[in-house]
């Protein structure tokens, strides 16, 4: 959490288990892209980039969450994280984690402080 800015997500407190909505916002000029995923009745938002190869990581296809293996997922390499820490535990980024935000609900949205 860089600059502390927060990103408004529209109607991401209403997900699904499993289901994720992605937003954007920048960072020193850099435009960044971001997602909220639904867990367990949590709410959890991460950078979309792969700490291994610094790739999206859905591919533009906006899913993230793998309900076999309960884990968010890298369209790239397989790499999975857990849920509620973004932690690397299978892939070639193994101990690595994804960089996690703080979040807050509001009503429908979910406030996410980048």
């Amino acid at each position: 959490m860089s600059d502390g800015a927060t990103v408004r997500v529209p109607g991401a407190a209403r997900l699904e288990h499993g289901q994720s909505l992605r937003f954007h916002f920048e960072r020193n000029s850099e435009p960044l892209e971001g997602f909220v995923l639904s867990h367990h009745g949590a709410f959890y938002a991460y950078l979309n980039r792969c700490p291994h190869w610094f790739v999206d990581l859905d591919l533009g296809f906006g899913d993230f969450y793998d309900p076999r293996d309960d884990r968010i997922f890298c369209r790239t390499h397989g790499a999975l994280f857990k849920p509620d820490s973004g932690f690397c535990d299978f892939g070639p980024c193994a101990g690595h984690s994804l960089e996690r935000f703080e979040v807050s609900v509001d009503g429908d949205d979910v406030l996410v402080r980048v």
